[in-house]
């Protein structure tokens, strides 16, 4: 294909972040499928934590992005430039299963059509619910993915370890999600005031009585706000606008003295700032397996399942005094390394 063909064929959201003409340079492709344009600013994390993974690790890798409302369109042209040892992934996040159909559809489709390229899930949560419509998504997804004997499915968490295990046929690996792969030195911001932020969606499980109480008991820290990591102010984040939503979120959560959270990327994005954070769980356990597999010799990051409100000022108290510690997670990604390396 020449380059006049190939401008003929591109449409937006196909390799927003690179020229054109990049596409057809002698440089192996990495192909990332499902960038999210939806808002939820821990997915744009996500994606905007791959990008920075693969070009700072492997920079003779060419990385293409196909946003995924663009997903038809990147798949036929996929098909057309793509070379022997090109890698097709999928992007990470907590949405493979049945909770998020349509991602979880265009993520069959994917491994399925490049079912002879090295492919991989990046990591991911997974959950399928246990009904009688979740084990028949279940049964799709595993016609679909055994269909690709190059796939690799990247589990960042034990729980779902266990679950990609017992469920699919494929290579696992096992590494943290990517947005703690980043290395960002955190802005000195002047903090004040607790910063609430809560899921409003179908893994909520925090009662809202709750909430109310808890909030109430945190004015006496200071100024009371809640949120959530899933922007209501736009309807989408395209590729040149995720590292300024991402920033701002990073800029909000750095500003506060201290975030109450049931979102697993409200907690990575507390420790990027190093601000005292304690985490509730989802309906599946996605935080509290991050944290306990990877994050609980943080001084600074606490998860509970209590609702005593006593015990909770005691840990947020425990929380604000704490001198931020860190943990050191590069040794954990090799495996995600090697994979690309390969």
């Amino acid at each position: 294909m020449n380059a006049e063909i190939l401008a003929g064929k591109l449409v937006k959201g196909i390799a927003p972040n690179i020229d054109a003409k990049d596409l057809l340079n002698d440089k192996r492709k990495v192909f990332l499928f499902g960038s999210p344009s939806y808002t939820n600013i821990g997915d744009q994390a996500i994606a905007y934590a791959e990008e920075k993974f693969i070009k700072n690790h492997f920079p003779y890798y060419e990385y293409v992005e196909i946003m995924d409302y663009a997903t038809e369109e990147g798949i036929k042209l996929v098909k057309e430039i793509i070379k022997e040892d090109d890698i097709v992934c999928f992007t990470g996040g907590g949405n493979l299963g049945s909770l998020y159909l349509e991602i979880e559809e265009d993520r069959r489709k994917v491994f399925e059509v490049f079912k002879d390229y090295k492919t991989i899930s990046l990591p991911q949560s997974v959950y399928f619910e246990d009904t009688e419509e979740g084990n028949l998504e279940k049964q799709k997804s595993q016609d679909a993915y055994h269909k690709n004997r190059h796939l690799t499915i990247a589990a960042r968490e034990s729980q779902t370890l266990e679950v990609v295990k017992n469920t699919f046929n494929s290579n696992v690996i096992y590494t943290p999600d990517m947005v703690l792969s980043l290395d960002i030195v955190p802005k000195e911001l002047k903090r004040d005031g607790v910063l609430f932020i809560l899921r409003a969606d179908k893994e909520k499980v925090t009662d809202e009585d709750f909430i109310t109480n808890l909030m109430k008991w945190s004015e006496k820290i200071g100024p009371v706000d809640r949120t959530d990591t899933v922007l209501s102010e736009v309807d989408t984040i395209d590729y040149d606008e995720r590292e300024k939503y991402f920033l701002e979120m990073l800029e909000k959560i750095g500003s506060s003295k201290i975030v109450i959270t049931d979102r697993l990327h409200a907690m990575v994005f507390s420790i990027i700032t190093n601000t005292p954070c304690l985490v509730f769980g989802n309906s599946y356990g996605k935080a509290k397996h991050s944290y306990t597999d990877w994050l609980d010799e943080l001084n600074f990051i606490e998860y509970t399942d209590t609702q005593d409100i006593g015990e909770l000022e005691r840990l947020v108290e425990k929380l604000m005094k704490a001198e931020p510690n860190r943990v050191h997670l590069a040794e954990d990604f090799q495996p995600l390394k090697d994979f690309f390396k390969n």
